[in-house]
């Protein structure tokens, strides 16, 4: 990706910023007059006319100002953000929801808490417990440095996942991996692959660390995907938001949302370790919601996984608010939860 420093870099941020509190396009003149740039007007409408053919802004009339596109809004979130705090008033509000409640209700309790703050969707998922049992794993190669890692349980095949190499691997090496992960894995049912039993028990054969790590992301990915319990709410929100009152538009999220394997799979995005995930508009796997942007994260109870919370909303999102509430959610969930 494409580099950006200096007064570039910062008038994209500052487009990003108006964007998202107006909801609507951005001219270089409202730009330079709203921050008091000591720039001329045509340095600020050519810094953004560059923005804009490298493909961080978007014109969507000639005559119009610009709007972020997702590449603008990834660079953004990646790089240039800074959470919000979440106000006093919030947090009491988000700990006194989860305190008087019953523990077997926290989840949804915090996902109508969150829906009502952000004023988007909120969604949540908790793992049910499973008995299917790993029987065997089978890497089938397509070139020298990558295979298709396939995980066959009792009664289900995984969603064969590609895995890179580092070193050159011939099918006798490929083979002889695959039966020393299936060693180690086989007989135990998902529900007992925790955290720290993957990492001991794949995490012992060090050679080809890194794809012993996404294959043992790939297990926790697919034990929680495929057996989450999902719940959805503040759906109507997402008709208060500007890009959705057409309800041609909203029409395709909001079918999405009533829909449990769409939501498990937009908060069960791969994201590596990240304890928050960010997925923003064409990143989302699912047509219908490549408008909107996700922001999730996990929490964990006793060492483990206990569920998903997250916040859906347009790709115009308030990132640096939304992201400080489910942390601060999460957080909130894994001591009420700790508890009992």
């Amino acid at each position: 990706m494409v580099q950006l420093e200096g007064r570039r870099r910062e008038i994209l941020r500052l487009v990003i910023d108006d964007y998202i509190m107006t909801a609507e396009p951005v001219g270089s003149e409202a730009v330079r007059e709203r921050h008091r740039l000591a720039v001329s007007p045509a340095t600020v409408r050519n810094e953004m006319a560059a923005l804009e053919e490298l493909g961080f802004l978007h014109q969507p009339h000639p005559s119009a100002g610009r709007v972020p596109t997702d590449q603008g809004y990834r660079v953004y979130v990646d790089s240039m953000l800074q959470e919000e705090q979440v106000p006093a008033a919030e947090r009491m509000r988000i700990r006194r929801t989860l305190v008087a409640g019953e523990p077997d209700r926290a989840i949804e309790q915090a996902a109508r808490a969150l829906a009502g703050i952000t004023e988007c969707a909120s969604v949540a998922a908790v793992p049910r417990p499973h008995q299917q049992v790993v029987r065997h794993l089978h890497l089938v190669p397509i070139t020298d440095r990558r295979a298709l890692a396939v995980i066959m349980a009792d009664t289900d095949v995984f969603e064969a996942k590609a895995v890179e190499f580092d070193v050159p691997m011939t099918a006798d090496d490929y083979e002889r991996l695959s039966q020393e992960i299936s060693r180690r894995v086989a007989g135990r049912p998902l529900s007992e692959l925790t955290d720290p039993v993957l990492d001991r028990v794949i995490g012992e054969a060090t050679l080809h660390q890194r794809v012993l790590d996404q294959i043992g992301r790939m297990l926790r990915e697919h034990i929680l995907r495929s057996q989450a319990r999902v719940h959805t709410e503040g759906t109507a929100n997402i008709l208060k938001q500007p890009e959705f009152r057409d309800i041609r538009r909203a029409q395709p999220v909001l079918s999405a949302l009533e829909r449990e394997d769409v939501v498990a799979d937009l908060l069960f995005e791969d994201s590596g370790a990240q304890r928050v995930r960010i997925t923003i508009g064409m990143e989302n796997r699912h047509e219908e919601m490549k408008g909107c942007s996700v922001v999730a994260a996990t929490y964990h109870v006793g060492g483990r996984c206990a569920g998903v919370v997250g916040v859906i909303g347009p790709t115009r999102l308030r990132y640096g608010r939304v992201i400080s509430l489910v942390r601060f959610l999460a957080d909130s969930l894994e001591d009420v939860l700790g508890r009992f």
